[in-house]
């Protein structure tokens, strides 16, 4: 286990530090400054290194299942969920949230952007449920008192409030997150059928409401732009058409770094969303290539974490933290190469935002956390059962 755990950690460090080289490059032409975004975002890894190192070694157990207990109810991931879910109410609320291309997702404090509270709402989710699917043991197989109610109320609480601020990226990344622990835990598959189709009527009995509407027009107007392709003329496959040929010039090697021509505001989001097709344009399809590996090997080893978890808790813990990050990846390296309709998405390690970053950075320290524990459980194991043969003898 401590190849797999170095291997990701040497993983995590190539992609941020690949991901830093292609920020500054796809950002330099925006913000007051050359290197206004590329400085905002080292600030913001430091702070995500340190929250990333404070999960990595602080014991999960003690955390989520001996602090905050009362009754036997892990009452340290209920405060979680309660206060992510009370800081995304705020972004409803006129004069404290800021509206950016008519979405309310961002709070604000002495009028700086502070954070994105919906980010939190994905690792939050993953503890929350994944704490209260090991809570319930083998109730999991009922369904009000086990591993489908709660955990559906909790990613319910969640998408509701993120389908309000118009954030159906990480509204679907929720859900996806939350009933894929619930499947992994053992959930009985009519329950999550069930609760499938309440959440998707519910979702679209909103989406045809006239509050929702324009949102359903844009939506609708991006399916239909990328199922007709480069054939289209809307300006909904306007992103697509121009992330294609961002690829299309960087051919093999690329057109060498800081000489990219579609971020030059041909290519909108460059440095959010569609920061993977500069980073091909300049790089090249060895990079991309590249990248996509990375992520990969992410995957195989969170994998192999969850698997070998010394318990219950951590294998559903590492498995959405792995999910949580792969899913995202997947989907935005999806979306740019135009395997999937456009939809805002932020890509792990690469793309601007603090926020973003620091939700990455508790994954991989959360993971890490459990793959420590992997060694240190069969240590103990091991000294238990030396004392039982020296107290037998």
């Amino acid at each position: 286990m401590r190849k797999t755990l170095i291997t990701l950690v040497l993983t995590v460090v190539a992609l941020l530090g690949t991901g830093i080289i292609v920020l500054a490059s796809a950002s330099c032409i925006q913000g007051k400054t050359p290197y206004f975004f590329f400085l905002k975002q080292v600030k913001s890894l430091g702070l995500a290194i340190l929250v990333g190192y404070v999960c990595s070694r602080f014991d999960y157990h003690t955390l989520w299942k001996k602090w905050l207990v009362w009754k036997q109810y892990p009452w340290g991931s209920i405060v979680l969920f309660v206060g992510i879910a009370g800081l995304m109410v705020l972004t409803l609320c006129p004069g404290i949230a800021y509206l950016h291309k008519g979405s309310y997702r961002w709070l604000y404090w002495g009028g700086k952007q502070v954070f994105q509270p919906g980010e939190f709402a994905k690792p939050a989710i993953v503890v929350a449920v994944a704490v209260w699917l090991d809570h319930v043991d083998w109730r999991v197989k009922q369904f009000w008192r086990g591993g489908a109610a709660i955990p559906s109320l909790l990613v319910g609480v969640f998408a509701l409030l993120l389908l309000l601020e118009k954030d159906l990226g990480a509204m679907m990344v929720v859900c996806v997150l939350g009933v894929a622990l619930m499947f992994i835990a053992g959930t009985r598959k009519r329950h999550l059928l069930a609760v499938g189709g309440c959440g998707v009527l519910g979702i679209a009995g909103l989406l045809a409401t006239g509050a929702m509407s324009q949102m359903k027009e844009n939506r609708w107007g991006r399916i239909l732009a990328w199922l007709e392709g480069n054939d289209t003329a809307s300006s909904a496959g306007y992103h697509l058409k121009q992330s294609i040929l961002a690829f299309q010039s960087g051919g093999l090697w690329g057109v060498n770094l800081n000489e990219s021509i579609q971020k030059h505001a041909y290519l909108p989001e460059a440095y959010t969303d569609f920061i993977f097709a500069i980073g091909g344009e300049e790089l090249g399809f060895f990079f991309s290539v590249g990248v996509v590996i990375a992520y990969a090997i992410v995957l195989v080893c969170g994998t192999l974490i969850a698997i070998h978890a010394p318990d219950r808790l951590g294998r559903l813990l590492a498995f959405g933290m792995t999910l949580l990050l792969v899913f995202q990846a997947a989907f935005n390296i999806g979306v740019v190469t135009g395997a999937l309709p456009t939809k805002g998405l932020a890509l792990p390690f690469f793309s601007f935002g603090g926020s973003n970053l620091v939700t990455a950075l508790v994954a991989v320290g959360t993971l890490f956390n459990v793959g420590v524990h992997i060694g240190v459980q069969d240590e103990r194991m091991h000294t238990q059962v030396v004392r039982n043969a020296i107290s037998t003898v």
